[in-house]
């Protein structure tokens, strides 16, 4: 039966995840979209909780509905259906329903271990674009102040492209991580712009370290700086500035890219 309602509570449900945070933190779950996403949640084990395919999507990749199918009940939605529930203007026709992951913050994953710190994020496409680099570039993980965005909103889920799946991703105080970091010895950086910061290319990113990335506009909070150990910045010519998650990348990149993949530990996957 292909449900052409919109009054169908898979539909319904569907819908308000998508657009409603409350409705996420009320039921502790969240969407997906796309036949990429959905294949990566299911290949990574998320507990998914329902899947919709439109009428067009299942014919034109039959492949991937039937795997789907095989894994979880799924709701065969027309294509108007699926038009009035995605979130972006050509969608694909794939939709899951997924359980938050457990992003339980423990300081023993972060020892011996490298790290991004996001310090009141607001952009969602930010937030999920640095995830997915940190993954692609061998981070360790992502930590989160309470103020950034929803790590399960669809811009973000969307932009973290599946590593949202995989990579271990904490949302909690960075004053009180940061102290706790820096009593195990581990290095923290902020990424600032005045005369005592170091060079990225130039700080010891050896060992266990972190970097700390700052707000879109205001950069990172004074009483973070004070916790750190020192600060960072990356030389930019004639931009003010660069973007949060392209200023992410490389330091990333200094932190784990001078032919140092071999020294970072295997991290447990979420």
């Amino acid at each position: 039966m292909v449900v052409t309602s919109r009054k169908n509570p898979a539909v319904l449900t569907y819908r308000q995840l998508c657009r409603d945070k409350r409705a996420r933190d009320e039921s502790g779950e969240f969407c997906a979209e796309g036949m990429r996403l959905c294949l990566e949640a299911l290949d990574s084990g998320a507990p998914i909780t329902s899947a919709l395919i439109s009428e067009s999507a299942r014919k034109k990749y039959p492949d991937a509905a039937a795997k789907i199918s095989e894994a979880c009940a799924v709701t065969v939605i027309s294509d108007d259906i699926a038009e009035y529930i995605s979130d972006t203007k050509t969608p694909q026709g794939f939709f899951m329903t997924v359980k938050r992951l457990d992003k339980s913050f423990d300081l023993r994953k972060i020892v011996n271990g490298k790290y991004i710190l996001l310090d009141g994020l607001q952009d969602s496409g930010n937030v999920g674009t640095i995830i997915r680099t940190c993954e692609a570039l061998g981070v360790s993980g992502v930590i989160l102040s309470p103020d950034c965005a929803d790590i399960y909103s669809p811009k973000t889920v969307r932009s973290a492209m599946g590593s949202l799946f995989r990579l271990p991703v904490y949302r909690c105080e960075l004053t009180e991580t940061i102290s706790a970091m820096r009593n195990a010895g581990v290095k923290v950086y902020a990424a600032v712009l005045n005369d005592s910061a170091e060079k990225a290319g130039e700080a010891d990113l050896t060992g266990s370290c972190a970097a700390v990335i700052g707000n879109e506009g205001s950069g990172v909070s004074g009483a973070v700086i004070k916790l750190c150990t020192g600060g960072i910045y990356i030389p930019i010519e004639r931009a003010e500035s660069l973007n949060a998650s392209v200023a992410a990348a490389i330091i990333c990149w200094e932190m784990t890219g001078r032919g140092q993949y071999a020294s970072v530990p295997e991290i447990e996957r979420s």
